[in-house]
């Protein structure tokens, strides 16, 4: 009689495969976005439709074409990556979700082309890490991710020098930090508060809006006006906060049937009102938030969830998982408006 029970032997077979044997995978999931200027760019991306969750990074010399064939330098890596923030013109922090933070540098090879070279690699958080920022001072970033676990790093080390445990009871899902400073930033939970920290003092953290029975997704500082603070929400929702103030918003409202899931302000002093935003959705949508949040800019060019945003000369960039990258030319609310 033939024996029904012999177990499949390809599990054993994909599990024992070294990183390197495994079958390059060409459509990414697209997960950031970020312009230094016009000549240096990041892409980046993790393979979600595979066996195995591994990431991509692309560098891009001419942020005018963002084809994988345009790239000037590709590297697989070996797991899936969640965020990255800039250092400086050629170097650059990779956070992934095997909880490694990475540091990387653009480097040119003795054949004039461009490589990456890792630097510096550590794995402090327990849980992948989906949120990095980076401070002014371009020495130290915060990490924070699904081990609710918020760390500051000194990157000429790579020694977290602050680690909260537990900073939220949920896993964190955004961080970013107060222009022109190097002690103060926020962050945002899956318990429903967003958090206001200052490593100076004995107690860093105090709450700055608190959303009852709802996920915090995102959060933006105004990069001109240093005060202002954009929280976005797992109903759609966006609220707009004062620090020195924070018993109230300064203006809440739902402005998208999905979860919020990117929000970035506009870093030209003179369009410092526009707020960029993507959902768990294809639109990517553009708020002014001096007019009780009137939208100034929408599109839905792309075909599948927009994860990446990127200002660059007032141009807006977007990555979606459907692999693309488009660019939005968004006009100022003076020029809607006469």
């Amino acid at each position: 009689m033939e024996n029904w029970n012999t177990p499949s032997t390809n599990g054993d077979i994909f599990r024992n495969m070294l990183f390197t044997d495994r079958p390059p995978v060409v459509n990414k999931n697209l997960q950031f976005l970020l312009i230094y200027d016009e000549h240096n760019a990041l892409l980046g991306g993790t393979n979600m439709v595979d066996l195995y969750w591994t990431g991509t990074l692309w560098h891009y010399k001419d942020i005018s074409d963002f084809t994988r064939e345009k790239a000037a330098v590709t590297q697989q890596m070996s797991n899936g990556i969640c965020d990255a923030v800039y250092l400086g013109y050629n170097k650059f922090v990779v956070v992934e979700d095997s909880g490694a933070v990475q540091i990387t540098e653009i480097v040119q090879a003795a054949n004039e082309q461009s490589e990456f070279q890792f630097l510096e690699r550590a794995c402090q958080h327990d849980d992948s890490v989906l949120t990095v920022s980076g401070f002014s001072n371009k020495r130290n970033i915060v990490t924070g991710g699904m081990d609710c676990c918020l760390k500051v790093w000194d990157i000429e080390d790579l020694v977290a020098t602050y680690s909260y445990s537990f900073a939220h009871t949920d896993i964190i899902t955004s961080t970013d930090v107060k222009p022109m400073c190097s002690s103060e930033f926020v962050s945002t939970s899956l318990d429903g508060e967003s958090l206001l920290w200052d490593i100076r003092r004995a107690k860093p953290a105090h709450c700055i809006f608190k959303k009852h029975d709802c996920h915090l997704s995102a959060v933006a500082w105004n990069t001109v006006l240093d005060h202002l603070i954009a929280v976005g929400a797992a109903d759609g929702s966006i609220a707009l906060i004062d620090v020195r103030q924070t018993e109230n918003p300064l203006y809440e409202s739902v402005e998208s049937d999905r979860g919020i899931h990117k929000l970035l302000f506009n870093p030209n002093p003179e369009r410092k009102e526009q707020l960029a935003c993507c959902s768990d959705a294809t639109s990517v949508k553009v708020f002014d938030t001096y007019r009780e949040m009137l939208p100034v800019f929408e599109d839905n060019s792309h075909s599948d969830f927009v994860r990446g945003l990127a200002w660059y000369k007032d141009d807006l960039f977007s990555c979606s998982w459907d692999g693309n990258v488009i660019k939005h030319v968004v006009f100022s609310s003076k020029d809607n408006s006469s």
